[in-house]
């Protein structure tokens, strides 16, 4: 295979957001080993075809086929994620299969008899919410949007939720849970769980997308989450961070699990033995079990140092530990700065000089690019109810006229910081979008049939900071129906190579490329490299693959660029027929 190691990593989609933080946690490792990574989208390995936009995204499973053992070295599999709407024999068949091939496999956030991985303590996060519940808010009628059980992760957050109302001695109405799938799409489960159950309190969710699916019914019945019904989740997504009222949730951190996965690969390319490892998950408290600044004594805890730890943590949600020197240096800024304001409220010593210095101080704070990591409602509420504990504690109009200048100054600061993240994120979302009506446009404009027109391809995947790319396409396109099995070619035609930004048009004696030398061609570059294998497909007719560096516009826009490069491939093939 050469002299650098391969490592692959079998995910479903590239745009789902689990899988892009997986992605990241074994590139961050990675980055201290002398090897590449490649990403095989495979999307759901079975699945149902109805109601769903693209009917033939069961061609990305053909990428599977591209694996084999002398042009992988370790495989990643996210398991349970291609496999959540299979049965458990058809995933271990399938996961088998792929060993049977001589691949050493390493599981992510999955557990299988026979096979080491990481997995997420999946329990703890759910104790904690439902002790939250029961302790801190007396609730007692509890119900559950649960999924199908032979997916691990899914069991066990089933599991805690059945020994929690157990150790609380709270009955489990039957009609109180209800089987549903892993996504939004579960509109008639929750009418089900909300007309059976009408005096419910709450409800916990298998994931983030089933509770956001409970909010849509919830909306259309005029009910609020957190004041009509307390309701939880399990992945801390961005979306449920940013639905209105934020979702409390679980934050199992996939690129803390992927960083971890990847030590598992180190340890086994150096033919150490490895186990099975559970990393922790937590709680996360958001409006959708109430506001927490509504609690009882929160304005003694607010204005008590020993609770920083706590506060930062709910609020800053997405440090979900303090691992490297940047992430130490802002929790030392937050700490200073509350301890600033404290002993500012404390030794009643106020001047426009140590006001003008806290503010400073916010300003630095927040300049840091801390807003990336903060759910930015509850911030602005806490910071609100800080300025309400310390104005209850003085007594003439002159601090207090002190203490709202200091506040307001921060607030100007938090929704300074906020802006100027939106416009960066809104000019970043501008530029994407321009690129990607290029891409079509030139698709459109192509005349020839040649391999030239492969090129195309290639120099518009400039525009999204890809460097590398590959196109591998087949001798002769291949008709690929639902449920038949894909003999992959011995061989593909490698047509365009762009190694460090250099277009080359292969020559067709050159051309021909055996799978087994698919992420190790004669053109690809020699540095190490992060890669994504994309399948080049229309409706049932598979055309190739193309491989490239994988950069953060493909998280966003992956399988919409390669529907266009497949248009492409398909295009020049019509071209091509005459």
């Amino acid at each position: 295979m050469g002299r650098r190691k391969t490592v692959g990593f079998l995910a479903s989609g590239i745009m789902d957001e689990m899988q892009e933080q997986l992605c990241k946690g074994i590139f961050k490792e990675s980055s201290k080993d002398d090897v590449n990574i490649v990403v095989i989208p495979v999307k759901y390995i079975d699945r149902e075809m109805k109601d769903i936009p693209d009917l033939y995204e069961y061609q990305y499973k053909t990428n599977a086929e591209s694996i084999t053992a002398n042009n992988i070295d370790c495989l990643v599999i996210a398991a349970d994620c291609i496999g959540c709407l299979t049965t458990e024999e058809n995933l271990v068949r399938f996961v088998d299969g792929i060993r049977d091939k001589g691949i050493p496999i390493i599981l992510a956030a999955a557990n299988m008899d026979g096979y080491s991985g990481v997995v997420f303590d999946n329990k703890a996060g759910i104790i904690e919410g439902m002790e939250y519940l029961v302790e801190d808010l007396g609730i007692r009628r509890i119900g559950m949007l649960k999924s199908l059980e032979h997916n691990a992760d899914v069991a066990e957050r089933y599991e805690a939720y059945r020994e929690m109302m157990e150790y609380y001695k709270l009955d489990i109405d039957p009609k109180s849970v209800i089987t549903t799938n892993l996504s939004t799409d579960c509109k008639a489960e929750c009418e089900q769980l909300l007309d059976d159950n009408p005096d419910l309190e709450a409800v916990i969710c298998v994931n983030d997308d089933v509770a956001l699916g409970l909010y849509d019914v919830m909306k259309s019945r005029g009910l609020v989450p957190g004041k009509d019904l307390k309701v939880m989740g399990f992945d801390n997504s961005i979306s449920g961070s940013m639905v209105t009222p934020s979702l409390a949730t679980v934050d199992a951190s996939a690129e803390s699990l992927g960083e971890r996965v990847y030590m598992n690969v180190r340890l086994l390319l150096e033919d150490w033995p490895v186990g099975q490892m559970t990393i922790p998950t937590r709680f996360i408290l958001r409006d959708s079990f109430g506001s927490f600044l509504d609690m009882k004594n929160i304005d003694d805890e607010i204005l008590n140092k020993n609770f920083l730890d706590k506060y930062f943590h709910r609020i800053f949600f997405k440090f979900d530990n303090i691992s490297s020197p940047e992430d130490f240096e802002i929790l030392v800024m937050y700490k200073s700065l509350m301890n600033m304001i404290i002993d500012y409220v404390e030794d009643n010593s106020y001047s426009h000089e140590r006001v003008e210095f806290i503010k400073s101080k916010a300003d630095d704070f927040f300049r840091t690019g801390v807003m990336e990591y903060t759910d930015v409602d509850v911030l602005l509420a806490y910071i609100h109810r800080v300025c309400l504990a310390v104005t209850n504690r003085v007594d003439n109009y002159e601090e207090k006229c002190h203490v709202y200048d200091t506040f307001s100054a921060i607030l100007e600061g938090i929704i300074a910081a906020v802006h100027d993240n939106d416009l960066n994120n809104e000019n970043s979302l501008n530029q994407s979008i321009n690129n990607l009506k290029n891409l079509v446009e030139d698709t459109l404009d192509l005349v020839h049939g040649g391999d030239e027109g492969y090129a195309n391809i290639v120099s518009n995947l400039k525009l999204f900071g890809v460097n590398n790319a590959y196109v591998y396409i087949y001798e002769q396109p291949i008709v690929h129906k639902q449920g038949e099995e894909l003999e992959m070619p011995e061989t593909v035609l490698l047509k365009v190579a762009m190694t460090d930004g250099d277009i080359k048009i292969v020559p067709s004696i050159e051309q021909p490329v055996e799978i087994d030398h698919l992420f190790n061609n004669r053109f690809i570059t020699t540095e190490k490299f992060n890669m994504v294998l994309m399948p080049l497909y229309f409706r049932e007719t598979l055309y190739g693959s193309i491989l490239y560096d994988l950069t953060d516009v493909t998280y966003r826009s992956g399988d919409f660029m390669a529907k266009q490069y497949a248009t492409t491939a398909r295009v020049i093939d019509i071209l091509k027929r005459g």
